[in-house]
């Protein structure tokens, strides 16, 4: 096996043909397909156990996180070639979309991050329960492939009326928040799609989770929150809470969905989020002094 093996998504966004995909990379890179039974998991698993140096992830938010945990802890770094809609990893390191992303894979920076995990599931940049998550599921899958994250935007405003419902936070073993909420986020790094910063102090070395709750559920609420976010102002008051932890229980008075890194999940009354230090070691070729 190549000391470098790509896995690549062909179905994803912006994929591109075979031919192209080997050019972008160079040199000796093997390259192996995603399948509908396997998003990357598997093929991940095998080129840590044979040995190679790095894992390119060509694809998605899902065909990165497909790579997550058969990397974790091992020697095997994790490099992207972002061709997905949202890619949310990425984007908080930098790491320009499409192929040019490919070149110099190996030869670029480094650095090693914190993988979350929630319900036992890897995530790198954040989780969530309730609006985020239903934005996600519910983004229609033709406008996505067409216009891009245009699609969460109509999928948002028809999950924006959704109803608070009860919620408490256990943080480190004391609660902290006991409530309603529409969302409760959990994030490694501090940016959403958009360039949109939940977390403003998050960095993803630092062996911290960063938690938000949230309770707007009318319109006007939701554009408060919103304003504060695109200016980059300060989360006070109740309709948005932040705080830091590193063993986070959520729990729910009824079902509801959650996601990681931009894949959804079938609902659930519990959620429990944990912190591994260190657990990854992540290739790219942009900015080098990313905080969030």
């Amino acid at each position: 096996m190549s000391s470098v093996v790509a896995i690549w998504n062909p179905a994803s966004g912006s994929a591109s043909d075979e031919s192209k995909l080997r050019e972008a990379l160079g040199g000796d890179v093997e390259l192996v397909e995603t399948t509908a039974d396997d998003p990357g998991t598997g093929q991940a698993e095998r080129a840590v156990a044979d040995g190679a140096a790095i894992v390119v992830a060509c694809g998605g938010d899902g065909t990165v996180r497909a790579c997550l945990d058969p990397l974790a802890g091992s020697d095997t770094a994790l490099a992207i070639v972002p061709l997905g809609t949202g890619n949310l990893l990425a984007s908080n390191l930098g790491i320009p979309s499409g192929l040019a992303a490919g070149a110099g894979v190996g030869r670029d920076s480094a650095r090693t991050i914190d993988l979350g995990r929630v319900n036992g599931e890897a995530f790198a940049v954040m989780a969530g329960s309730g609006f985020d998550a239903l934005m996600i599921r519910d983004a229609n899958t033709s406008i996505k492939s067409r216009l891009g994250t245009v699609a969460y935007v109509f999928s948002g405003l028809k999950n924006l009326r959704r109803d608070a419902i009860g919620t408490t936070v256990t943080v480190d073993g004391e609660m902290w928040f006991d409530g309603t909420t529409t969302m409760v986020l959990v994030g490694n790094f501090g940016e959403i799609s958009g360039g949109i910063v939940v977390f403003p102090d998050a960095r993803p070395d630092d062996g911290i989770l960063d938690i938000a709750v949230m309770s707007a559920s009318t319109m006007r609420q939701w554009a408060t929150v919103a304003w504060k976010l695109i200016r980059k102002r300060p989360h006070h008051g109740e309709l948005a809470r932040l705080t830091t932890g590193s063993h986070v229980v959520v729990e729910l008075d009824q079902p509801r969905a959650y996601e990681l890194d931009g894949e959804d999940r079938e609902p659930a009354t519990r959620l429990e989020f944990g912190i591994e230090p260190g657990a990854i070691t992540i290739h790219h070729s942009m900015r080098t002094d990313t905080k969030r």
